[in-house]
C-alpha cells in the first residue's frame, strides 16, 4: 500500500492545538499541550489514539497565547509532514480523531536550546510535561479518553532520558503503568520507532508494522 499525498490528506483532515506560555526570569517560554488530527466533518470527543512524540516542533502559528494549558484554546495549524504521516496511519484504522501529546511541552526543535530551556524549569522547579507528576490527574483523564496509547518519539537521547525520568519506557520497553502502549521498537536501539523516518519505503513499512501492533 502507497501513502497518500499530502493535499488529498488536507481535504479528509484538519489539525488544531493548545499553546500556552510560561514566564521564567523574564523569559517567555512558548508551549504546546496537545495537538488534535481530526477527520473533517465527524464531532467526536473519543480519540481513537494518544500518540506520544518528543516535543512539539510546529508553533510558529501559535499567536497570542495564555499562561495557563488550561485555558489554551484550540487553534487551527497547517500540518506538518509526520502529521500527513499520522494521517496516513488514521485512513489505513479508519480513525477520526487522534491527539498528540509530547513527553515535553517545550516547543524548541533545536535540542541544545532545549536543554538549557529544560534546565530553567528544573532550576525553578516547574513542570513542563504532561508526565510530570503534578499533572497525573490531566493525563490520567487524556489518556483515558482515547482507545489506544502509541510511543513514537524516536530514537533521541533526550526523549530516552525524559521517557525513563518520567516512568514511560526504558530498556526497550514500557514501564508497568503503560504496558498497554504500543510502538515499533528499533531492534538495534531499543528506541520506539518515529512515524516518519526518512525514506518513502521506510514509512510505508512503519505504516505496516503499526497495522500489525494495533489488530
Amino acid at each position: 500500500m502507497s501513502l497518500i499525498p499530502a493535499e488529498h490528506l488536507k481535504q479528509i483532515f484538519s489539525v488544531e492545538a493548545k499553546f500556552y506560555h510560561v514566564e521564567i526570569e523574564n523569559e517567555k517560554i512558548l508551549m504546546r499541550r496537545e495537538a488534535r488530527i481530526r477527520r473533517n466533518g465527524v464531532f467526536t470527543t473519543r480519540a481513537d489514539a494518544v500518540i506520544v512524540m518528543i516535543n512539539p516542533s510546529n508553533c510558529a502559528q501559535a499567536g497570542e497565547t495564555l499562561k495557563s494549558p488550561q485555558d489554551a484554546q484550540w487553534i487551527p495549524t497547517k500540518p506538518n509532514p509526520t502529521q500527513y504521516q499520522l494521517m496516513n496511519l488514521m485512513e489505513r484504522q479508519e480513525w477520526n480523531l487522534v491527539t498528540l501529546i509530547n513527553l515535553s511541552d517545550i516547543c524548541e526543535g533545536n535540542i541544545g536550546n532545549f536543554n538549557i530551556i529544560e534546565n530553567q524549569f528544573n532550576r525553578m522547579g516547574m513542570s513542563h510535561s504532561l508526565f510530570q507528576e503534578d499533572n497525573a490527574q490531566e493525563r490520567q483523564a487524556l489518556l483515558a479518553s482515547a482507545d489506544h496509547l502509541i510511543f513514537a518519539w524516536g530514537s533521541s537521547t533526550v526523549a530516552k532520558r525524559l521517557a525513563a525520568q518520567f516512568g514511560l519506557f526504558q530498556e526497550g520497553s514500557p514501564e508497568k503503568s503503560y504496558a498497554h502502549a504500543k510502538a515499533w521498537v528499533a531492534a538495534d536501539n531499543g528506541f520506539p520507532r518515529h512515524p516518519k523516518p526518512a525514506t518513502v519505503a521506510d514509512r510505508v513499512i512503519w505504516l505496516d508494522k503499526m497495522d500489525v501492533l494495533l489488530q
